[in-house]
């Protein structure tokens, strides 16, 4: 069976997380902003989900454009039938 990932990048701050949303969405990639998990960071309350094969494409974008991010996570789906897998999961 092959795993699910999904990856979630955090921010130190709000406007960084708009910065990069905004962005992402003029080089056409997918981002969702969401909640930050308090599990993957307590600094800013908003993370963005995105594509796990866009990251070097992210990567790239934001050194560009100074957008700094917290870090890259990369999460494996353990329970799809969870509300929040369910929700941010959602094509």
């Amino acid at each position: 069976m092959m795993k699910e990932y999904y990856c979630v990048v955090t921010f130190d701050i709000t406007q960084h997380a708009l910065l990069f949303e905004k962005e992402l969405k003029q080089h056409n990639l997918g981002v969702k902003l969401m909640p930050a998990p308090r599990e993957l960071s307590t600094s800013c309350g908003t993370a963005a989900l995105v594509m796990c094969e866009d990251k070097d494409k992210i990567i790239s974008i934001c050194d560009k454009n100074s957008i700094p991010i917290n870090k890259f996570h990369k999460l494996e789906v353990t329970n799809k039938d969870s509300w929040f897998t369910k929700r941010i999961l959602k094509k």
